[in-house]
């Protein structure tokens, strides 16, 4: 599969941004407007808040700034995910760069303000509602304020501080070359995009081993720089750590997600542990049904019935969303049903183009989903998991304030892999033979569980090792890198795999690693959205209260929004259910296997 210039696509494969901005002009002028606000409202504020009455007024104001700014950085950031060779788009985004700066310096008085205020302040702004989310980070925050300078300081280093993110995805996106490879007397491109969206599954052993060696020869020519780039991601956060006084860089990076250290050693430790088996239970049935004597890790991502994976249209794609959504009823679908004719999603497989997907959610706009279609079922539960985004941006943006709208980043991806477990369940009874059974749970595994709670655990795993390193006065090179990654996956596998030093190159594949503890909260979020699920199954208000825990936003701690769906996460009960889900899973498949033999 050769990737098309953008230029090449049809306009209802690319998404239309007109509903933020008109055009790039409208943009320039939508930043003089927020800067001048910004302006407006700190000669106001700073220095004056003093009452319960000014803070009250003041975040009233600030909160129309920051819907402006939501608008301006979503825009900003969009167009250059789509062409990163595009110098228009770079031009965008550095303007919105500049600003979220500018605006960052000069309101940074107010956090500062809001989170040393009395506590008898902060108490009674925190039984405001409308402010409930803000009040509690403030109080988070409150221990390890730094001096008003300092934080100035640190809003002016943003961009540089924010550098090494930067650097990963243009070097993903236009670095990464990959070698063209020959199977059969044919010529295959390579590229990031394609490997993983098309050849990582393809059905012929021999494209899979050779696309994976194309792949990861690509990778490894740019492995140095790739761990420089992560070096001094880590060590700034734990520079930051240090300054503010947390315990650990663990405490500093889990603070805002209002969780603490054991949740996310639970999350991975019971996984690896308990869960390992399971996968590797099911791998080598996959193994067993493809006729494989052993398993690479050019294998493992293989559908189980290579024959019955279809290609989907678009269109079709659509068709199968809304009907997988249909069991939250017509106050969900009416929401999400709009994406294909207000262009929501940026399909195009083009060259220079972000791999991946993502949500974006310019607040009370519409969200924005990005994607490359390749026409593979996997694109389907891509974009199944990026309408759940969506559909919890529109029910939360509705429902609550700015302040409130934004869920905790630990159970963030519950909305997305709760569409995913819907679409996986529509499939199943849709078909009424074994085989395809078969073919729905199998996706449910390696579409939904195997990527959220393996492929993003994993990254959870190798980067603990990472922190561990930094907070015992380490460093690291490519090489290290490469030896945890190894470990990890070793680790997890089992003999149900085998692990070279190609398998090892797999930490330079995500952006995660530059997102602080975020990879570990795909598999938190699932176990989440396995319990509503489950709720939804056997629960007659399942749906109500599955639509309930998307108003709410951030609007409640984690801990509390769980318990709307009946979950209590402060225990290991809903990722020991999971875990069992899953395993009973793989049992199903396995008995469908065995029926299909008997036959």
């Amino acid at each position: 599969m050769e990737l098309k210039k953008r230029s090449e696509f049809p306009e209802n494969e690319l998404w239309d941004l007109t509903a933020l901005y008109k055009d790039r002009q409208d943009f320039l002028l939508a930043i003089e407007k927020a800067l001048s606000d910004v302006d407006t409202f700190t000669r106001h504020y700073e220095n004056n808040l003093t009452s319960v009455d000014d803070f009250t007024q003041a975040l009233m104001e600030l909160e129309q700034i920051y819907i402006q700014m939501s608008h301006i950085e979503t825009y900003a950031f969009m167009p250059q995910t789509t062409d990163f060779s595009s110098e228009e788009f770079a031009e965008i985004a550095k303007a919105g760069d500049d600003f979220a700066t500018k605006a960052s310096v000069a309101l940074s008085f107010f956090d500062t303000a809001l989170a040393t205020a009395d506590s008898a302040i902060l108490d009674e702004l925190e039984a405001n509602p409308h402010f409930s989310a803000a009040i509690r980070q403030a109080k988070i925050q409150k221990e390890h304020l730094l001096d008003p300078e300092v934080e100035k300081a640190l809003s002016n280093l943003r961009e540089l501080l924010g550098a090494p993110y930067d650097i990963y995805t243009k070097m993903r996106a236009g670095d990464f070359a990959m070698d063209d490879f020959e199977v059969d007397g044919k010529t295959y491109k390579n590229s990031f995009v394609t490997y993983e969206n098309f050849y990582q599954n393809h059905e012929n052993a021999d494209i899979r081993d050779k696309a994976f060696r194309s792949f990861s020869k690509g990778l490894r020519a740019h492995q140095n720089a790739a761990a420089a780039a992560y070096l001094a991601k880590v060590k700034s956060e734990k520079l930051i750590a240090d300054m503010r006084g947390y315990n650990s860089v663990y405490d500093y990076l889990l603070a805002e997600q209002e969780v603490d250290r054991s949740m996310f050693d639970r999350q991975i430790d019971l996984i690896m542990s308990e869960f390992g088996p399971v996968a590797q239970k099911y791998l080598k049935h996959v193994a067993e049904v493809n006729d494989l004597d052993k398993m690479t890790f050019a294998d493992w991502k293989l559908d189980i019935d290579n024959e019955l994976n279809p290609e989907v249209s678009i269109d079709d794609a659509y068709d199968l969303v809304m009907k997988s959504v249909a069991p939250l009823g017509s106050e969900y679908t009416k929401e999400v049903e709009r994406y294909q004719t207000e262009r929501w999603v940026d399909f195009a497989a083009n060259e220079n183009k972000d791999s991946g997907g993502y949500a974006a959610d310019p607040y009370k706009i519409h969200p924005y989903v990005l994607m490359s279609w390749t026409g593979r079922m996997s694109d389907v539960y891509t974009l199944i998991h990026e309408i759940g985004h969506s559909g919890q941006f529109i029910f939360s943006d509705n429902n609550q304030s700015y302040y409130n709208t934004h869920m905790s980043t630990y159970y963030v991806e519950a909305p997305s892999t709760f569409n995913e477990l819907l679409l996986s369940d529509y499939l199943e009874n849709q078909f009424d033979n074994a085989r395809q059974k078969r073919f729905a749970l199998a996706h449910r595994l390696t579409d939904t569980y195997f990527h959220n709670f393996i492929t993003h655990l994993l990254e959870a795993a190798f980067q603990r090792k990472v922190y561990d390193l930094i907070e015992a006065g380490g460093t690291f090179g490519a090489e290290t890198l490469n030896t945890f990654m190894k470990e990890v996956l070793t680790d997890f596998w089992g003999d149900a795999v085998e692990i070279d030093d190609d398998a090892a190159l797999t930490w330079m594949r995500q952006a995660h690693y530059y997102m602080g503890l975020y990879s570990y909260t795909y598999s938190a979020g699932l176990v989440l959205s396995t319990a509503g699920y489950l709720n939804l199954k056997n629960n007659d208000n399942g749906a109500k209260e599955w639509l309930d825990l998307l108003k709410s936003g951030g609007s409640k701690t984690p801990l509390d929004t769980a318990m709307i769906i009946g979950a209590d996460i402060s225990t290991d009960k809903p990722l020991r259910d999971t875990i069992q889900f899953l395993s009973d899973t793989v049992d199903q498949i396995i008995a469908y296997s065995s029926e299909l033999n008997e036959n």
